[in-house]
């Protein structure tokens, strides 16, 4: 094989690494431009590649009515779903993991597949439930529910972390005299920081992007970014460029955040939580 053969063959991994992040890319690209564009230039045949930005789309989307309320309760909502999730899940994921729980192996089943169940058997309970007990409508109901249903693949997630964790650790701090929860709190958690910040992230996306629950669980004050996108569309009308400009201004947390917590993410993925 010739030198400039194999520097061919060297270069398509990277060629095709390329190719699948612009692919990835382009709506979010294509939804930038729409937003940094006037109404005409926006849909304009053939399109308009080089045009001077403006930013009266994210003003118009900011300023609109409930969409900063809405952002803020996407927030909210995320902050307590997870801080309840990892409550539950983490003492959870540790006694289905190093104690001898009857029917652990049932409960696991039963976890995965109450996690795969499709978003709306939920509504329907819930809904009367909140209605009777003044949680519909509300950013701390909607935080339970999403707690319910991302517990199971938090449950799964940190359970394959502290698999990893060696058992001889937490009978040396036995010995020691420290009680479980010590052991959990000063062994478990810090040894599977990455792992917990890997799950609090793919959690906070999911919350972040739920649209299902938000619709139905929701009427007015604790609305969420999703369905304030989805307010841009009128009677006979789509607002296009606030709409796109709310939309990149949805992402721009979740992306700053996995951006921010990336060397996380990797190093809690490679622990053996994904295989």
């Amino acid at each position: 094989m010739t030198p400039s053969a194999s520097a061919r063959r060297a270069l398509w991994p990277y060629a095709v690494a390329v190719l699948a992040v612009a692919v990835s890319l382009f709506p979010i690209f294509w939804i930038l431009t729409i937003a940094l564009k006037t109404r005409f230039d926006a849909f304009a045949m053939p399109p308009v590649w080089f045009f001077s930005p403006v930013w009266e789309n994210f003003g118009r989307a900011w300023s609109s009515t409930g969409f900063s309320g809405a952002f803020l309760n996407s927030l909210i909502v995320c902050a307590i779903g997870n801080v309840l999730a990892l409550a539950a899940g983490i003492p959870a994921a540790y006694y289905l993991n190093r104690r001898n729980v009857p029917g652990r192996r049932t409960i696991l089943i039963w976890l995965l597949i109450s996690y795969m169940l499709p978003e709306f058997l939920f509504i329907v309970p819930m809904y009367v439930l909140f209605q009777s007990i003044g949680l519909y409508d509300t950013v701390i109901g909607l935080a339970l529910i999403y707690q319910v249903f991302t517990l199971p693949f938090t449950i799964w997630l940190l359970r394959a972390f502290f698999a990893d964790i060696p058992e001889a650790l937490a009978e040396a701090a036995r010995l020691e005299g420290a009680g479980t929860l010590r052991i959990v709190w000063t062994i478990y958690v810090p040894i599977a920081a990455p792992g917990i910040a890997a799950t609090v992230i793919l959690n906070a996306i999911k919350m972040w992007n739920e649209l299902t629950i938000a619709l139905a669980l929701t009427f007015e004050k604790a609305q969420t970014v999703t369905l304030a996108v989805a307010g841009f569309r009128g009677y006979a009308s789509i607002d296009w460029g606030a709409m796109s400009a709310a939309s990149i201004i949805i992402i721009l947390p979740m992306a700053l955040f996995a951006i921010l917590a990336q060397r996380r993410i990797v190093q809690g993925l490679s622990l053996g939580a994904v295989k």
